[in-house]
């Protein structure tokens, strides 16, 4: 059974930056080799758009502590993110930190979710993101939350 964690938000409300962040935050405990994207790397290998510096959306796996725990920031488009919670469901994974569209409407991808997988996996939490138009306080408005779920994630892994 797999475990969820969902970052809820509209669009571009920076659902994908705060699972940026938590990324880089589990990245300082987890096993050194991961995945991002698909490709076995040692080191922090998000990337970013070279216009406007957002963070462009990845997948990823981490290992800490024998448990596997995923990050998908993709989370608008219904499709994509079944078939990466797909993955990662058939790849046993612990943990499966999930963005979606805020919308709880027929379509959504966070009806998808609770409509496809509550039967046989848990919801541990969903966490809403926060935003701010000032660019200076993107990182920081989602501390709180970036927080919240490195704690959850780590009090799972122990």
């Amino acid at each position: 059974m797999a475990k969820f964690i969902i970052i809820r938000g509209k669009k571009d409300s920076g659902k994908t930056t705060t699972a940026g962040l938590v990324f880089i935050e589990l990245l300082k405990i987890s096993e050194l080799k991961h995945l991002v994207n698909g490709k076995d790397v040692v080191s922090n290998s998000l990337e970013y758009n070279s216009d406007t510096g957002d963070l462009k959306d990845f997948s990823a796996i981490l290992t800490i502590n024998s448990k596997k725990i995923a990050i998908i920031s993709a989370g608008d488009e219904v499709n994509p993110l079944a078939n990466n919670i797909n993955d990662f469901i058939a790849n046993n994974i612990n943990i499966i930190i999930c963005c979606a569209r805020s919308r709880n409407v027929k379509g959504s991808t966070y009806r998808m979710i609770i409509d496809t997988y509550t039967k046989d996996h848990q919801i541990l939490k969903e966490i809403w993101v926060y935003y701010s138009i000032d660019k200076e306080d993107k990182d920081v408005i989602k501390k709180a939350s970036v927080f919240e779920i490195f704690e959850i994630v780590n009090k799972y892994v122990k």
